[in-house]
C-alpha cells in the first residue's frame, strides 16, 4: 500500500485537476479505446443473468460506449463497494471517471476500502440519473504508483492524502433513462 508522494498533483479527493478535460470526453478518444469499451458492454449483456437482462437490456434504453462514458462522467458521485477482510461489504461515495479509455478513482490514504483492495482487488461502482438511467461497473482496482498527494483537510482539520486507483473494467451494465411523455 505504500506509494510515493506526488506533491505536484495537489487538490482534493475529486476529479483530478491534472487531467485535461478533453481526456474525459469520449469524442476525443481513439476508435480502439471506444471499441474496447463497447466490447465490454456487449459481452456483459450477453453473459448476464435473466434479472440483469430484464432490467438493463431494453433495446430503446441501451447505451453505446460513447453514451455510457458521457453519462458516467456526467454524474458527480458514484457508490464504490469493496469486500472487507471478513467478507463484509464496504461502500462509500467516490469520484470515478473514465479518462482516455481508463476508469480511475481517487481514494483517501486511510480509507478502509484501500485496505480492502490490498487484500481483494474486486470492486463495484454504481451511479444513476434522471428517468431511471443507471450504470453498474465491476472491475479490479490497483493503486497508481506515484499518485499519493496532499488533499484538503478533513472535517476535523487533520491533513489528508489521497491516491489514484486504476480499475481494470470487467463488466458494465448501463441503461438510459425513460423518455418523458
Amino acid at each position: 500500500m505504500a506509494g510515493k508522494e506526488n506533491p505536484k498533483a495537489g487538490g482534493r479527493c475529486a476529479p483530478r485537476p491534472d487531467v485535461p478535460p478533453d481526456a474525459r470526453d469520449p469524442a476525443n478518444w481513439s476508435p480502439e479505446k471506444l471499441r474496447a469499451l463497447q466490447e465490454i458492454l456487449d459481452r456483459s449483456r450477453e453473459r448476464s443473468g435473466k434479472a440483469i437482462r430484464d432490467t438493463f437490456d431494453r433495446p430503446e434504453r441501451r447505451m453505446d460506449a460513447a453514451e455510457f462514458v458521457r453519462f458516467w462522467n456526467g454524474t458527480r458521485m458514484k457508490a464504490m463497494a469493496t469486500v472487507g477482510a471478513k467478507g463484509v461489504p464496504h461502500v462509500a461515495p467516490v469520484h470515478a471517471e473514465f479518462v482516455d479509455g481508463r476508469l480511475e478513482s481517487s481514494i483517501y490514504e486511510e480509507a478502509v476500502r484501500r485496505r480492502d483492495i490490498a487484500r481483494n482487488p474486486n470492486v463495484a461502482f454504481v451511479t444513476w440519473g434522471a428517468g431511471g438511467a443507471a450504470a453498474i461497473v465491476y472491475g479490479r482496482a490497483k493503486e497508481r504508483p506515484g499518485s499519493l498527494r496532499e488533499t484538503r483537510p478533513g472535517a476535523t482539520g487533520s491533513p489528508r492524502r489521497a491516491l489514484t486507483l486504476e480499475i481494470e473494467v470487467t463488466r458494465i451494465y448501463a441503461m438510459k433513462g425513460r423518455e418523458e411523455t
